[in-house]
C-alpha cells in the first residue's frame, strides 16, 4: 500500500493537483484529482483495494482505525511530503480526500506574490512585538504557503516561534509545533494557554474557526506577543465582520489588528501566484470607524488588481 499511495501522490505532484478524491459506488472507487479547480479522472480501483488503502492512510495519519461513522482529519508524511487527510462517513463506506501542497515554501515572500512589491506591506507588521496579523481567503488560495514563508522569514530573524495547528501542515526545523489532539484535551484554546508559558516571540494559530480561538488570538496579542493566524473569508472587510460576529469588542480589534490580508491564487504559464488585497493598521482603523459610524470607506480590492493582467499571462483567476 505504501508504494501505491506514494505513486498516487507523486502523480498528483507531477500533474500539479491540489486534492485527491476517492469517490465510491457499490463495486469500485474512482480516484479523481483536482487540477486548476476541475476534478479530473485519474484511475479506478476495486473496492477491496480501497478498503485496504483507507486503513493504511488512517494508520499513517494516526487516525482512529476503529472509527468509521465520524469525520476525522489529520495529516501524514509520504516520501517526504506532508499530506492532509480528511475522512467523512458516506453510506456504508468512508469517503477520503487528500490535500497535496504543491507550492514550495520560500524565505522570500515576494516570490509568492503576483505583485512582488506587496512584500513590503508585511515587513512593518512583522517588526512589531505584539499584535495580530490575519491572513484570509477561501480554501485553496495559498494561505498555508504564504504563512509558512512568513514564519521562515521570522525564524531567520532569531525569534522564538511556536505554532498550534490542526493538523501540522509541514514540520519545520527551528519551529516548536503543537498538534491539536482533541482526544487528549488539546484544542486551540488549551493549546494557546500552554504556548504562552513557553515564552514565544511569535505565535501561529493555524486557523480561527470559532469564538474561543478568536478570543485566544486577541488575548495573546494583547499580552505582548506577535500572533499570526488564518481565517476563511472572501475579503478583508468580511474578515473583520467575522471577528465582530464572534462578539469581540471593537476596542480590542483597534488595539490588536496590525494587518488583514485576503488572497486568491492565479495560474500563470509556469507557476501560481498570490493576488493580495490588504488593510494595513491605518486602514483597519478606518474600516472599524466605517463599521461604527458608516463614514465612507474604500480600499483596493482583489478585483481591482485583476482588472488588467494581460501583462502577466494569467491563464486562470
Amino acid at each position: 500500500m505504501h508504494d501505491f499511495i506514494k505513486t498516487i501522490i507523486n502523480d498528483a505532484l507531477f500533474k500539479k493537483a491540489t486534492d485527491i478524491h476517492f469517490i465510491l459506488d457499490d463495486q469500485t472507487c474512482v480516484i479523481k484529482m483536482r487540477i486548476n479547480e476541475s476534478l479530473e479522472n485519474y484511475k479506478m480501483i476495486e473496492l477491496n483495494i480501497y478498503q485496504k488503502l483507507i486503513l493504511f492512510i488512517k494508520y499513517k495519519s494516526n487516525m482512529n482505525l476503529n472509527t468509521s461513522k465520524s469525520p476525522q482529519s489529520s495529516a501524514m508524511t509520504i516520501d517526504g511530503y506532508r499530506v492532509r487527510v480528511s475522512t467523512l462517513p458516506s453510506g456504508n463506506f468512508e469517503s477520503i480526500v487528500l490535500r497535496v501542497n504543491n507550492n514550495k515554501f520560500s524565505d522570500k515572500i515576494a516570490d509568492l506574490l503576483l505583485f512582488s512589491e506587496q512584500e513590503k506591506i508585511f515587513f512593518n507588521s512583522l517588526t512589531q512585538n505584539s499584535g495580530l496579523i490575519l491572513i484570509t481567503g477561501p480554501t485553496g488560495s495559498g494561505k498555508t504557503t504564504l504563512t509558512y514563508s512568513i514564519l521562515n522569514y521570522l525564524k531567520q530573524q532569531g525569534l522564538s516561534i511556536v505554532t498550534i495547528e490542526d493538523p501540522v501542515e509541514r514540520y519545520e526545523q527551528g519551529l516548536v509545533q503543537l498538534q491539536i489532539n482533541e482526544s487528549a484535551g488539546v484544542n486551540y484554546e488549551v493549546g494557546v494557554k500552554e504556548i504562552l508559558r513557553h515564552d514565544p516571540d511569535v505565535i501561529f494559530i493555524g486557523e480561527i474557526r470559532d469564538v474561543n480561538t478568536a478570543r485566544s488570538a486577541i488575548r495573546s496579542s494583547l499580552t505582548g506577543h506577535l500572533v499570526i493566524s488564518t481565517l476563511h473569508a472572501n475579503d478583508c472587510l468580511k474578515a473583520i465582520y467575522r471577528f465582530l460576529e464572534f462578539g469581540l469588542p471593537i476596542l480590542d480589534l483597534e488595539q490588536t489588528l496590525l494587518l488583514v490580508t485576503n488572497q486568491r491564487l492565479t495560474t500563470l504559464a509556469e507557476s501560481k501566484k498570490i493576488v493580495l488585497e490588504y488593510l494595513t493598521y491605518d486602514k483597519v482603523l478606518q474600516a472599524l470607524t466605517f463599521i461604527k459610524t458608516g463614514n465612507p470607506f474604500t480600499y483596493k480590492r482583489i478585483d481591482d488588481y485583476l482588472t488588467d493582467l494581460d501583462h502577466y499571462k494569467v491563464i486562470k483567476r
